[in-house]
């Protein structure tokens, strides 16, 4: 397709479809990597060690395919990742599951990160994502961080290791980490000064993701793993 600019006129290079087809795959199997391991982790704890590994494998394999594109500066940092992911998964030892409050509340949490992740990522242009805090200067260029994070998984990747991690006690401060893209336009909107295109102020908060942390720091008050008693 050629684009015309008054004299001047070029036409950008077009992908490969195979080389697109690549690119697709490999950054599906990145992105659903952590939501596998999560639910492994939550519902099948004997299984996480080989399953796992077979899962993390794959998207290794995947990201490796990314070398053969123009896609992927990073391909190798990837690849890192989920071969530590691999080796770390192969000797891991199989352990016995959390409560199944505890379990249902990360699952929720999980669920919660990945539909603000597709939101984020694919409706960005479609105008559901139409109110925004009026940052400047150091505030936007954080905001600007904030949504590379949204667009890379990055918040999603923090759920997913708070739930693989429900059985320690330091589970929850992965909900505190998630309450970050939950009140930053708040905070950041009432520290500068700046204005908004929001109807109210509430819509400045990121609500999945403030649901997601409240949740996951609540996810070992005793009430949550304490069973449920039949009346």
């Amino acid at each position: 397709m050629i684009r015309e600019f008054g004299w001047f006129a070029y036409e950008p290079p077009q992908p490969d479809p195979l080389e697109v087809a690549v690119a697709m795959v490999a950054r599906y199997a990145m992105d659903l990597l952590p939501v596998v391991l999560a639910f492994l982790a939550l519902w099948a704890p004997r299984r996480l060690p080989k399953v796992g590994a077979a899962a993390a494998a794959l998207a290794l394999v995947c990201s490796a395919l990314l070398l053969t594109t123009d896609w992927e500066t990073d391909a190798w940092v990837i690849m890192s990742c989920h071969a530590v992911t691999v080796v770390a998964l192969l000797r891991t030892r199989a352990e016995q599951g959390v409560p199944r409050q505890r379990a249902v509340v990360w699952s929720v949490v999980v669920l919660l990160a990945v539909g603000q992740t597709l939101v984020r990522t694919y409706a960005y242009d479609s105008g559901v994502l139409a109110c925004w805090s009026q940052l400047k200067g150091t505030w936007a260029l954080a905001a600007m961080h904030l949504d590379t994070a949204h667009f890379s998984s990055y918040w999603l990747s923090v759920a997913a290791i708070g739930a693989v991690l429900a059985g320690h006690r330091g589970a929850p401060f992965f909900g505190l980490v998630l309450l970050v893209p939950a009140l930053f336009h708040p905070v950041a909107w009432y520290l500068s000064g700046s204005g908004h295109t929001c109807s109210s102020t509430l819509a400045l908060f990121d609500w999945p993701f403030l649901i997601a942390g409240v949740l996951a720091l609540l996810s070992h008050v005793r009430r949550i793993d304490q069973p449920v008693e039949p009346h």
